[in-house]
């Protein structure tokens, strides 16, 4: 009973995590950070770009 209750709490924590980042990757995939899969999009002009400027611009998305 005990392994059952640990399980569920764990999966629903999980779909929990899941289901958030999801709508995140969608919007950073919108803005070319990335790909609908979430993996980044590399771009010769991010190199010219200070960490402040990215933070920044990954802030406007997420909200």
């Amino acid at each position: 009973m005990i392994e059952n209750s640990f399980l569920i709490d764990n999966t629903i924590k999980k779909f929990d995590t899941i289901v958030r980042i999801i709508p995140l990757v969608g919007s950073l995939a919108k803005a070319k950070f990335c790909n609908v899969l979430g993996h980044p999009i590399s771009k010769s002009v991010w190199t010219d770009l200070l960490d402040s400027d990215i933070i920044d611009r990954f802030g406007r998305i997420s909200r």
